[in-house]
């Protein structure tokens, strides 16, 4: 008999319980982002059920997550604050079907989301997205950041780049979906355009594979922040870039927040949640190296022929790992409401 594939997330038969290399006293982490939803198991006129948001919530908890962003359908938060209550804090995608649906579309969902006390907006940017008119800066956005900063929001959160391997696989024609460093402009003219709304640019970025840059952006503009969101992502460049990104988060230390990037689906495997939060708590305040548990598409196999990418701990010391994990999330989204 053919031995089963290993499951995706744990193709190194990594031992999750081992948890003796997290700090001690870390407690009360803000998850910035991630998709906490209801899920719909697969046949016509199925129900959605909170089955995979109780157990990612309780995975959650086991590892020290005290609260979560996160990104849902408007019709999803009223069962889930019902469910979680203020565990939860409430996030809004704002987009088009098409780059034909009128504008209106859109200011229609913000409208949702805005009755419905969302706390943050999203702008999914990704190159992928140009075809639906999903840039960052088109118009229709910038209207819904001024009608969402008059509502009172004053976060936005934008996905503005994906991998540099990317560049060369998915985004391979340029004249299509632009360079890796054109996907930046439209974001800084945001930035400039609303110096008052603190901007949380995901996944560190876009750009974890240049610190250097990252720097540059820090530096020019103060109301950018960045996610550490996206597990295979930040395990695969960050540890490839450990020395430089460290020294990164240790001078700017309060320019970063905790994020996952976690989504719930139907039909995951509780361990699939175990090693996300296991990884990401791994990589930001311990200094252990191990292979990553979590198969990679992207990982391109070095002359060891290693399968997964070598997972290198950063250490962040304490003080700077109390801001990453909590003190500025607790401080863009208020001190009262983070403590709650």
């Amino acid at each position: 008999m053919t031995p089963s594939a290993p499951p995706e997330y744990n193709v190194t038969n990594q031992d999750y319980t081992r948890r003796d290399h997290f700090r001690s006293d870390v407690s009360a982490i803000i998850d910035i982002h991630a998709h906490v939803t209801r899920t719909r198991p697969t046949g016509d006129g199925a129900e959605p059920t909170l089955d995979q948001a109780d157990t990612m919530m309780a995975v959650a908890s086991e590892f020290g997550i005290h609260r979560i962003v996160t990104m849902c359908a408007a019709d999803d938060i009223a069962p889930l604050r019902e469910r979680f209550g203020n565990r939860l804090i409430f996030n809004g995608s704002i987009a088009k079907k098409n780059a034909d649906a009128p504008d209106d579309d859109a200011y229609r969902v913000l409208d949702q989301f805005l009755t419905s006390g969302v706390r943050l907006l999203k702008f999914w940017s990704a190159p992928r997205g140009r075809e639906r008119g999903l840039v960052v800066d088109a118009p229709w956005r910038i209207e819904a950041a001024r009608r969402a900063r008059a509502a009172g929001v004053r976060i936005v959160m934008v996905h503005i780049a994906d991998p540099d391997r990317w560049f060369s696989t998915v985004y391979a024609d340029s004249a299509k979906f632009g360079t890796k460093p054109e996907q930046y402009a439209g974001l800084c003219r945001m930035l400039e355009a609303f110096p008052d709304l603190t901007w949380i640019a995901a996944h560190m970025g876009g750009d974890p594979e240049h610190p250097d840059h990252l720097q540059e952006l820090i530096e020019h503009y103060p109301n950018l922040r960045f996610d550490t969101s996206a597990a295979k992502w930040q395990i695969r460049e960050v540890s490839a870039h450990r020395d430089a990104v460290r020294a990164l988060i240790c001078r700017y230390p309060e320019r970063f927040l905790f994020g996952s990037d976690l989504v719930t689906r139907h039909g995951l495997a509780r361990e699939h949640y175990v090693s996300r939060y296991w990884c990401h708590r791994t990589l930001w305040e311990s200094e252990l190296q191990v292979r990553s548990p979590i198969a990679d598409g992207d990982y391109v196999p070095g002359a060891d022929g290693s399968a997964t990418p070598l997972l290198q701990g950063l250490d962040l010391p304490g003080d700077v790992l109390d801001k990453v994990y909590r003190e500025n999330a607790a401080k863009l989204l208020d001190s009262r409401d983070a403590d709650s």
